[in-house]
């Protein structure tokens, strides 16, 4: 496997951390949230989500391919934070915080976005140590 320099990270991290900007909240527990997206774009919305963390995690396992289980999942929930800091501050002030920025809304989209790209670095790395095929 072709190792990509972690300087490549530069470019990276900025992408996460508009992704997560803007996908928040993927799924929105509170019951006062005005807004209903209908159940198509919501399943659009998760679906995108998830896909792009799995290319993250893909990504990670190139430029970080002899870091700890621990350090990646650290590492994608602090950018995943990073990414909803941004969008607090982009809505600052706005109503829409009130009910997006919930305990259950944060903790879920952290939680699980950062599981996804992760489990991506970790079956990208055991397949790449193993002697598995490239992937195009």
């Amino acid at each position: 496997m072709k190792t990509v320099l972690p300087r490549s990270m530069l470019a990276v991290v900025p992408l996460m951390l508009l992704v997560n900007c803007g996908f928040f909240p993927i799924v929105n527990f509170n019951p006062d949230n005005p807004v209903d997206l209908g159940i198509v774009v919501k399943v659009i919305v998760f679906i995108l989500a998830l896909e792009a963390h799995r290319n993250f995690g893909r990504l990670e396992a190139r430029v970080f391919p002899e870091r700890s289980l621990l350090f990646i999942g650290v590492f994608n929930a602090a950018v995943i934070c990073g990414g909803l800091l941004g969008r607090y501050l982009l809505e600052f002030g706005e109503v829409s915080n009130t009910y997006n920025f919930t305990p259950a809304n944060a903790a879920f989209h952290t939680l699980l976005l950062a599981s996804a790209a992760t489990a991506a670095w970790k079956l990208k790395a055991v397949s790449s140590q193993s002697g598995g095929s490239p992937e195009r």
